[in-house]
């Protein structure tokens, strides 16, 4: 869930940050920042085994999508943001597998995965986490990554399952309470029209009337065009598919939706929070924030102070957080300046190693 920026930027500005769910920034040049920031020249590719289906069945006659490479410990789960592709982690994939051992997966209803069997919220998003690293094998305390709205359910899933998780790194993640109470009539309008248009190409897919040729003419999402043919194969499953978008309306309405209060997932993320210790922990926030269109200047200005100051109340929930804004960087702080990302997963890999040594 971005804010607005990439392949899809200019016809989603209508959706706040964290509500562009339809597959933001896959791939076109970013912003130039700091030296940190990588030049994007030539396209950095996910190890090839990565993009092909490996299904492990979870239970309820379903199946996600599931890889590992790389060996050691801790293991690393990558939780990508709202629009949920694994080329998404491209440009810090080989460095992190080459740390120790990490994982990829698709949630429900994204890629290669079966849909969901009911509404996606914090609690459906961590219950099938939870019961594919079991099926899966993984054993031990894991460090997750999390980008975006999958920063809130990495800091969910450590929230439930304190004992599995070693360590957190999250990207500009969102949290509970993000949304400044009250949240506007014009910022809720405009998460129902991106909403409306993820329904509509829903029923296109379903009547079997979306192909790669008209995903833009029917205000559905467009192919990367540098896309490798494996790239293609991987994310057009979803783009001319109901699944990828039918789970993202549900993800989005439980996560923004709310008559009275917090939404569905801000509500249980609450009512799970806790401290998390002395755990190692790294709150990224992105250095480039846009400006929302239905917001005026003193408006975002406020925003952006409540974004970040979210960011600094996640990170001191451990006695071991920190945060950092990356430098140069835009939402997708793993494209925008990988080395920061991988700077974190190290450091928190580290401090993961240092712990277990030490034997606490």
């Amino acid at each position: 869930m971005a804010k607005g920026s990439g392949c899809d930027g200019a016809r989603r500005r209508h959706w706040p940050r964290l509500a562009a769910l339809a597959g933001l920034a896959l791939g076109l040049a970013l912003p130039a920042g700091s030296g940190r920031v990588l030049a994007q020249a030539e396209p950095v590719r996910m190890a090839t085994e990565l993009l092909q289906p490996h299904l492990v069945d979870i239970g309820g006659r379903r199946r996600l999508n599931f890889h590992c490479v790389g060996s050691g410990s801790p293991t690393i789960v990558f939780e990508q943001g709202g629009e949920g592709f694994l080329t998404n982690w491209a440009r810090v994939q080989a460095a992190a597998s080459a740390l120790t051992r990490t994982c990829f997966y698709d949630r429900a209803g994204f890629g290669y995965s079966d849909p969901p069997d009911g509404p996606v919220t914090a609690l459906s998003v961590t219950d099938d986490l939870h019961a594919l690293l079991q099926k899966a094998g993984v054993r031990g305390a894991v460090v997750i990554v999390g980008h975006s709205v999958g920063g809130f359910y990495a800091t969910m899933y450590a929230d439930r399952f304190p004992r599995d998780v070693a360590g957190l790194v999250l990207l500009d993640p969102g949290f509970s309470g993000q949304q400044m109470s009250p949240t506007s009539d014009r910022e809720q309008a405009n998460i129902r029209r991106g909403e409306g248009d993820l329904v509509n190409c829903a029923a296109l897919a379903r009547a079997g009337k979306l192909t790669e040729a008209n995903l833009a003419s029917n205000r559905c999402v467009p192919l990367p065009q540098d896309s490798t043919p494996q790239e293609a194969r991987y994310i057009l499953r979803a783009l001319t598919g109901p699944h990828w978008y039918e789970a993202e309306a549900s993800q989005s309405v439980n996560y923004f939706t709310a008559d009275d209060g917090p939404s569905v997932s801000h509500r249980q993320e609450t009512e799970a929070s806790h401290a998390f210790g002395d755990m190692p922990m790294i709150v990224l926030s992105d250095e480039i924030f846009p400006r929302d269109a239905w917001r005026s200047d003193a408006e975002n200005r406020e925003y952006q102070a409540h974004w970040l100051a979210g960011h600094q109340k996640l990170a001191a929930r451990s006695t071991r957080g920190r945060w950092a804004i990356a430098p140069g960087s835009n939402h997708f702080i793993q494209k925008s300046n990988p080395q920061a990302v991988i700077d974190a997963i190290r450091e928190v890999v580290q401090a993961v190693r240092a712990k277990n040594a030490a034997g606490h």
